[in-house]
């Protein structure tokens, strides 16, 4: 029994080990975002690993339970980052680290002793401040965050109901992890919103902002012309629309899809009034720049950012236009149902807030079907050439 409850104990480590290492691989495959989030839960569970094999095999029992310390001191920390209203739970975070550090003490003095009581006791206090922290995400961003609970709150139950089970405690923990894993690779979602919202941080406030206008969309054509490329015809109408916008006090939001407008040009724009002038770069394969906000290209990400960019003009009571650039590579990409879905489920929001979205489109890159199912939810359709 006790070669099993060892094996055991040795699979649960090394699993848990896996776990941090693959958040690490896919962040630097750049399939997860470069997030202190990501950092957090991956050195936890590395040192949470490391601490459950040095306690099978009776090693360095002060050291492992450090170990232990600091993992659920990254565990908490790294989620409440994406909290933004960080305010409401800094006591209690501060609390339960005071207390963490206490605990450590008492085990590395030797005053505490690995038994069933202070196994309970100890789970109840080293699992409980995570699982606050992630109800207020579920309310904050949805059912992203359910497996995450799931998975966090059923290793809490197992700790306490079956204190130092063992190996059947090892095994169940092990399938707990998987589902906290998956939570974790899953929240994607709430780390693009906290991102969009940091993008949006800079905005200043004028009290003479327009407030009570309807939003909605509008549809850019942009036709073929002898004379001039469409890129370039495109390139002039946004910096019109961005500085036309800049005179009446509107903030302009220019999404770019797959980098089609080069970066010179991003810059022009940007500088022309960075308080009132957001970029967000949408890419495959998202690199790190300072200057713009760079997200991973794809269809819940484009709809985070555009419900984002909504809701804060709607809180703020401000006007606000966004552009799209462009549409028909949004179309081309995901296809043409995913794209008008996009847009039709943001119609609502964009109306209420009263912030418009003007979808570029190409029309000599689609069908006649294809441009008339567009034009029947845009409530203006430009034609430039």
């Amino acid at each position: 029994m006790f070669r099993a409850a060892l094996i055991c104990s040795i699979i649960n480590s090394l699993f848990t080990i896996a776990c941090g290492v693959t958040i690490l691989y896919f962040v630097s495959k750049r399939k997860l975002e470069r997030h202190l989030f990501y950092y957090g839960w991956s050195v936890g569970f590395i040192l949470y690993g490391v601490q459950i094999l040095l306690r099978a095999l009776s090693l360095e029992i002060h050291l492992a339970s450090l170990f232990m310390v600091i993992a659920f001191i990254l565990f908490p920390l790294s989620t409440w980052i994406l909290n933004p209203r960080k305010d409401v739970t800094l006591l209690l975070f501060v609390l339960f680290l005071f207390f963490y550090i206490f605990i450590a003490g008492l085990f590395f003095t030797g005053i505490l002793q690995y038994n069933e009581l202070i196994w309970t006791i100890g789970s109840t206090f080293f699992f409980l401040p995570l699982t606050f922290l992630l109800i207020i995400h579920r309310k904050m961003f949805g059912n992203c965050a359910d497996k995450l609970i799931i998975g966090w709150s059923s290793l809490y139950l197992i700790n306490i109901l079956i204190p130092m089970g063992d190996w059947i405690t090892d095994i169940l923990a092990i399938f707990c992890k998987a589902i906290i894993l998956a939570g974790i690779l899953s929240y994607d979602f709430a780390i693009v919103t906290q991102k969009i919202r940091s993008g949006l941080s800079q905005r200043i406030l004028s009290s003479t902002t327009g407030y009570g206008k309807e939003g909605g969309i509008n549809l850019l054509l942009s036709l073929p012309s002898k004379n001039n490329l469409p890129t370039s015809v495109i390139l002039e109408w946004i910096e019109m629309k961005v500085k036309e916008n800049i005179k009446r006090n509107i903030a302009t939001s220019i999404i770019v899809l797959q980098n089609v407008i080069p970066y010179t040009v991003l810059r022009s724009l940007a500088w022309i009034k960075p308080s009132l002038v957001h970029i967000f770069i949408f890419s495959q394969s998202p690199m790190i720049e300072e200057e713009f906000t760079t997200i991973k290209y794809g269809i819940t990400e484009l709809g985070a950012t555009i419900s984002e960019i909504a809701t804060k003009h709607f809180k703020e009571k401000s006007e606000g236009e966004i552009i799209l650039a462009d549409l028909s590579v949004l179309i081309h990409t995901f296809g043409v149902k995913k794209a008008y879905t996009l847009l039709l489920n943001k119609l609502g929001t964009l109306r209420v807030s009263g912030t418009k979205l003007t979808a570029i489109m190409h029309p000599e890159t689609h069908d006649e079907q294809t441009l008339s199912l567009f034009k029947s939810i845009a409530d203006n359709v430009i034609q430039i050439s």
